[in-house]
Formats: structure tokens, sequence, C-alpha cells
């Protein structure tokens, strides 16, 4: 079976960990192979939009089923646009890729919105964020930071967050930051969840 993965690439570094862990464990004899999108493209739901329809339109014709890392926080109208697809593609209870990969502290956060959590694909690509948004969405952006008393950095060990690294995201969103140890397992187990449920074809 040729199963595809659609993912924002934000997902990448914890997405490429696991995926090797996974083909050296020998969990699955399925070829499975990944198309990331750019991870700037929540800041623009019109273009995340035809992004994912676009790339879904081409990989259901190539893979026997398609997982799709994307949930409802990305777009709002993220599960409508998929229907006409729904034969072909596996999705993911996870809202967003913070939920994916650091579990359900992140949704526990949400009731208290005194913290919030970022992955380390946040930490490396964050310069996306501005590629399809203009100056006055960024600074609103930036502001957003402002609401929230300290960021966290949830710490999957894939990356070395280095203090260069932390410096660097405090320039930009000027309140405090912590690093908090994230089990890598929460994402692995979600994947292998999603790779076995488009095996069974459900």
């Amino acid at each position: 079976m040729k199963i595809g993965i659609l993912a924002c690439s934000v997902f990448e570094p914890e997405l490429e960990k696991v995926l090797s862990d996974i083909k050296n464990k020998k969990l699955f004899e399925d070829n499975i192979e990944v198309t990331y999108l750019h991870f700037g493209l929540h800041t623009n739901l019109d273009k995340l939009e035809k992004d994912v329809t676009n790339a879904l339109d081409k990989l259901t014709l190539e893979y026997d089923k398609v997982i799709v890392l994307y949930g409802s926080k990305c777009h709002y109208r993220f599960f409508d646009f998929l229907k006409k697809y729904n034969d072909n593609i596996v999705t993911i209870k996870p809202a967003n890729c913070l939920e994916a990969i650091i579990g359900d502290k992140v949704v526990e956060s949400y009731a208290d919105g005194k913290d919030i959590y970022l992955t380390s694909g946040w930490v490396e690509k964050f310069d996306e964020l501005n590629e399809f948004s203009n100056a006055v969405d960024n600074y609103d952006r930036l502001n957003q930071f402002g609401m929230y008393e300290n960021a966290i950095i949830g710490d999957t060990g894939v990356i070395e967050i280095t203090d260069d690294m932390i410096f660097d995201l405090y320039e930009k969103i000027q309140i405090p930051i912590e690093v908090e140890p994230v089990d890598i397992n929460i994402f692995e187990n979600l994947i292998i969840d999603a790779i076995q449920r488009a095996i069974n074809n459900k």
C-alpha cells in the first residue's frame, strides 16, 4: 500500500524523527512519503485552502490513502473543504500542530489563557509566518503574544533548543520563554494510529 502524508512543514522536525523510528522498528511494510506545505499558510486562509486542495487533488491520485496533518484550528472551514476527499484521506483528532505534538497540556492551557505553547518547528520557522501576510497582520500577530504571560517551548528533543534560539524568539514576541520536555511518543502514537487507520481504510 502506498500512503502519503500531507503536512504543514512545522511538523517536519518531529515527523521526520517519528517516521525514521517507525521504519527502523519495521512497524509497517507500506511505502510512506511526505509532502510538506509552507508553515506560514495559516496566516492567509484563502491560500491555505487553495494549496491544501491543490495538493490533495494530486496526492489522492498518486497514493492509496493520504494522511492530512492539519486541523480545525488551522482553518475554520477545514473539514468543509475536505469533504470531497473523505474516501481518500485520513485526518487527525488534534486541532493543530501544538495539540498533536505536545498533547493535553495545550488543550488545558486554553482554559486559563496564561501560557502559549510552541513546538520546535515554530521556533525554527517563526520568520516564515511573514511570507503570506502583510505588515499590519504581522504587527497584530506579534501583539497577540502580549496577551500571554509566558511562551512555553515543548522540547521533544529532536533539535537542540539553544540559548541563542530562545533569545532570538524573545526579541520577536517580547514575553518570557520557558522550555518544557515533551514525550515524542505522544506524536509518534498519533502517527502510528493514523497509518494504521489508513491501512485499515478507516
